[in-house]
């Protein structure tokens, strides 16, 4: 009887483990771009898309995560969007409380050139670097429409 609670109580650890409820770490030269397909090579650029029903959409440029928000994605079944902090690529920043550089210099894979940054200060520490402007959520999503 106790190892039938056990197998059970395993079970369903594993059914939570396996939903997610936020982003998931990106295996970089494992995992492909949902989007353009092409296998994940940098850490510091994409970000993610979560739906209300627990898949989540991996993308290696800012460029292909919009463009598959917009050609691919019903707005209603989104529960979150990630972005890939430029500076610590293995932290994940929300729309609400993201700053975007766009510049030539900054070479993404899929040539969207747009970083994402935690703070004003430390886009404009790399905005000097690489020159460059500062670009607003609904511009990087409107480049795709």
């Amino acid at each position: 009887m106790k190892k039938a609670y056990l197998a059970l109580f395993v079970g369903l650890l594993s059914g939570l483990i396996a939903c997610s409820t936020g982003p998931q770490p990106i295996k970089a030269g494992v995992e492909a771009c949902d989007f353009c397909k092409m296998t994940i090579s940098q850490e510091n650029f994409g970000g993610e898309i979560l739906t209300k029903k627990g898949k989540v959409f991996k993308f290696d440029d800012l460029h292909c995560l919009s463009a598959y928000r917009h050609e691919k994605m019903d707005s209603n079944d989104i529960k979150a969007v990630y972005f890939i902090n430029f500076l610590a690529p293995h932290n994940f920043l929300d729309p609400g409380k993201v700053f975007l550089l766009n510049s030539r210099n900054l070479h993404s894979p899929m040539g969207g050139n747009t970083a994402a940054f935690d703070s004003k200060e430390k886009l404009a520490e790399t905005q000097q670097k690489v020159d460059g402007s500062e670009i607003t959520l609904q511009q990087l999503y409107n480049n795709n429409k």
